[in-house]
């Protein structure tokens, strides 16, 4: 009998928060389309932040295993699981302050052994969707989604993606039947995603005439001078324009194939990662050694009493 498919949950909010309640209610609509799930909570779990030891990058610079050097938490069990396992994955997290939380954040950063070690996923056979919870009203502009988008482009093809804003006190999402259906039908996407090969799958979410064609997010930088933009999380180029009172973006199609999380682009920065620490241990590790002392002897350095 073939296994069931399966959806993990990473859940970063409060337990029975509204980011889960969110997430329960899109593994809810999964289920309606016949794939099961599991719900990773992170608020349960030891989770540590990276330190930038450089351990990692380092080892892998040299042609050794990429090994986090924190073995005394569950970020590395986190990562197996929602990065390399085959399952779909549905991200929910709380923004407290105009990003993503903490939690979240922690486990973003300590991907990159798990990444090295695993290239493959870059591939991005498997499908995922993020529900953001938080930041107030839409204008004020609440980074959840871009913030999120920066895990989720490495390993998953998007499918739907939904900011939900301001929903007040724990549990206040329940008085919110709109958000309720709208968690359930991203759930369905995903699952029905999950049924079709890679290559025919789309995203399904609401799009905006600036948002990018890879993360589907709708903010731009400006890199030098107008019209030139790039999306900050996927550094595809574009040029904006006006269309009378609509703002457009034409994107860059060849950048679309290979954005900044691809196969392509990570191994371009990888390159970039390898050649730098090369030079460090070729050439400047002594220069260095005999500058430290300065900085290290400086600063009243203070602490809580």
């Amino acid at each position: 009998m073939a296994e069931r498919k399966r959806i993990i949950g990473l859940s970063c909010g409060r337990v029975n928060g509204n980011s889960e309640i969110l997430l329960k209610e899109a593994l809810m609509g999964a289920e309606e389309i016949g794939v099961g799930s599991e719900i990773i909570r992170a608020m349960e779990l030891r989770v540590k932040p990276c330190t930038g030891c450089e351990a990692c990058s380092m080892a892998m610079a040299k042609g050794k295993e990429a090994r986090c050097v924190i073995k005394d938490d569950d970020v590395e069990w986190i990562l197996e699981k929602v990065l390399v396992e085959d399952c779909g994955l549905i991200v929910s997290v709380p923004v407290y302050h105009l990003r993503v939380n903490g939690y979240f954040e922690i486990i973003n950063e300590r991907m990159l052994p798990t990444m090295f070690r695993n290239p493959w996923i870059l591939e991005k056979t498997r499908v995922g969707a993020i529900i953001s919870v938080g930041g107030g009203e839409p204008e004020w502009t609440p980074l959840g989604l871009t913030t999120a988008n920066i895990f989720v482009q490495h390993t998953r093809k998007l499918v739907d993606q939904i900011q939900v804003n301001f929903v007040g006190r724990p549990g206040a999402v329940l008085m919110r039947p709109e958000y309720i259906e709208r968690a359930r039908e991203l759930g369905r996407r995903v699952a029905r995603s999950m049924m079709m090969p890679i290559g025919e799958v789309k995203y399904m979410g609401e799009d905006k005439d600036v948002s990018c064609p890879v993360c589907h997010c709708n903010v731009v930088q400006v890199f030098e001078k107008l019209p030139d933009v790039y999306c900050p999380v996927c550094w595809v180029h574009g040029a904006i324009y006006s269309d009378g009172n609509d703002m457009k973006v034409k994107w860059s199609e060849e950048d679309a194939k290979h954005p900044r999380f691809s196969e392509y682009g990570v191994s371009t920065h990888l390159k970039l990662i390898k050649s730098l620490q090369m030079k460090f241990f070729t050439e400047d590790q002594e220069k260095v050694k005999e500058r430290m002392p300065k900085y290290a002897s400086y600063g009243n350095i203070i602490k809580p009493s």
